[in-house]
């Protein structure tokens, strides 16, 4: 086998050390604080057939058009590696009759995400998203509850502060048909200053243009309509209730019309908290109602909203200031103690100590391994020891050593750790 074969997959990355304790303090956080709100836990298959994407995505989506991860099985059905968590939440709602028999429903989810892009600071081809959906609420509070839990994932976090809210409304089913129209009108005048992408999503669909990362595109968005203009009365209404309890809940926010998510199923409300990082992309969370898209792959009207977060760009900013955890070693002297030595430290673990047992090794490796990995306790048994069922202590911290008697131990440790 080739060396470069033995290296990890471009776009893809190995976990440990501090970092896999960072991820898992993300996750930790993000099923708590759902669990605040009411949520309970969903998994779903990390690929679903194709279709499940593909329709409710949307095909001028760059997800779908530039970036899945796609493929034919044995039996020759075409399948996806998930590029996002929504559409198969929707899918397993549907599929289980029995999540759908309470509504309202909510559901937390985490794991891998698969996109075929290109590898940067922050995103890999294989990364992580937490993910939050709630089936069966319209009520605009809904909304608002949504943003109140995100921001509440963030500040668990401690990051909250180093990302901007930004929001917007897509309006009503009414308002994005008058919108795409104008949009339409306008970049029809400007065909051949667009992108290559921006031309094929003007026949689609305009709105992807406003989600293009292209600087010949951007810079024609700041002559090109604004979506506020064709609100109707009622999402006009919502909008404004939603900032209002955001104000009065102190969430700080930035209205962007410009704010469309990169997703065709999104409805009304969309958000998205964003950091300033050099080099990588910024948006860290982000979501937003989707009030057709159950309809759609099911037939049965269920409003429905949901945002996730990447775990990678999470991991940029979270710092884990909690101290690292110190492992208690027991050592022997001599392989005469090694099995009642063993014993000691199965003991301790069952009375929940982190401990360091050398399996093969002298005296001296035994210790030499509790100073590098920081133990502040070492158990030592000899043969003295055996004989008058005592172990000693010795404290690496303060440079002492203490006879214990065995049976009182674990209640001399907890006294001193």
């Amino acid at each position: 086998m080739s060396d470069h074969k033995l290296q990890p997959v471009r776009g893809t990355k190995d976990l440990f050390g501090d970092e896999i304790k960072i991820f898992n303090h993300i996750v930790q956080v993000a099923k708590q604080k759902s669990e605040f709100f009411g949520f309970e836990e969903l998994q779903t298959p990390i690929f679903e057939f194709s279709e499940v994407f593909e329709r409710n995505l949307g095909e001028a989506s760059d997800i779908v058009s530039k970036e899945v991860y796609k493929f034919p099985d044995r039996g020759d059905n075409m399948l996806t590696l998930r590029p996002e968590f929504t559409a198969g939440v929707v899918r397993a709602l549907i599929s289980n009759g029995e999540l759908q028999q309470v509504l309202p429903k909510k559901f937390f989810s985490f794991g891998p995400i698969f996109r075929y892009d290109r590898p940067q600071k922050g995103r890999q081809r294989q990364f992580h998203q937490i993910n939050f959906e709630v089936f069966g609420e319209e009520n605009f509070y809904c909304d608002v509850e949504a943003i109140l839990l995100a921001a509440s994932v963030l500040k668990g976090l401690g990051v909250l502060d180093k990302t901007t809210l930004e929001i917007n409304s897509l309006g009503c089913a009414e308002t994005k048909v008058k919108y795409e129209a104008a949009l339409r009108e306008y970049f029809a005048k400007h065909r051949d200053e667009l992108s290559r992408d921006s031309q094929v999503r003007l026949e689609k669909n305009p709105l992807r243009i406003l989600d293009s990362k292209e600087q010949q595109d951007i810079d024609l968005l700041a002559d090109a309509p604004e979506i506020s203009k064709f609100y109707s009365e009622e999402a006009k209404n919502r909008f404004e209730s939603i900032l209002a309890l955001l104000d009065k809940f102190g969430i700080k926010y930035r209205v962007n019309q410009r704010l469309v998510r990169g997703l065709d199923y999104y409805t009304s409300c969309v958000f998205e908290f964003v950091m300033a990082v050099e080099g990588a992309q910024n948006t860290v969370l982000a979501g937003g109602r989707y009030d057709s898209l159950v309809e759609k792959m099911s037939g049965k009207k269920v409003p429905a909203i949901g945002f996730a977060a990447g775990v990678e760009r999470l991991m940029l900013l979270t710092k884990l200031d909690a101290e690292k955890s110190r492992p208690v070693a027991v050592n022997y002297i001599s392989e005469n103690e090694k099995s009642h030595a063993f014993e000691i430290a199965q003991k301790l673990r069952s009375n929940g100590f982190n401990t360091e047992f050398v399996l093969d090794g002298n005296f001296k490796k035994q210790m030499k391994r509790a100073s590098q990995n920081n133990s502040r306790f070492v158990i030592i048994i000899g043969e003295s020891e055996m004989q008058n069922g005592e172990v000693s202590v010795k404290d690496f911290d303060n440079a002492t050593e203490q006879k214990v008697k065995q049976e009182l131990l674990v209640h001399y440790l907890e006294g001193k750790i």
